[in-house]
């Protein structure tokens, strides 16, 4: 199953090893993503530290780790490009258009929890949740 990945999954990945992260490292789920997900990252890097009392370096190892092992394909502005106008108009959000516009380049679906997404009717959106379920996954870790 193909997805694109939104910056509350890889955070919530990064914040604790639980659902999400056995998720994101499931080889049934092929996850791509923006590059303005690394834009996110670096303005949220701050919290990140602060909710996991881990420095920089340790957090930097994780994401890398995580990044690696989901073999996340990361897309890059240029290559969307051509998916922003629409996306614009069916994206709920404006910080979440990059995402919307990977989606519609790769025809596949979103990995958000943000129910927001979920208003709009081109794009399908599923959340945790909604994949814990649909993979049958077991969530203790």
């Amino acid at each position: 199953m193909e997805l694109v990945v939104d910056a509350n999954v890889l955070f919530s990945s990064l914040l604790k090893n639980g659902a999400t992260r056995k998720l994101f490292l499931n080889d049934r789920l092929f996850l791509c993503t923006s590059e303005y997900i690394f834009d996110e990252l670096e303005y949220h890097f701050p919290e990140f530290e602060r909710k996991t009392n881990a420095k920089r370096k340790k957090l930097i190892k994780v994401i890398r780790y995580i990044l690696n092992e989901s073999d996340i394909r990361i897309l890059s502005l240029i290559e969307i490009k051509l998916y922003r106008d629409y996306a614009k108009r069916i994206s709920p959000d404006p910080k979440d258009v990059p995402y919307f516009a990977v989606a519609l380049k790769m025809n596949c679906a979103i990995w958000s929890n943000d129910k927001a997404l979920q208003q709009q009717k081109t794009v399908k959106v599923y959340s945790t949740n909604d994949l814990i379920k649909l993979l049958e996954i077991t969530t203790d870790i």
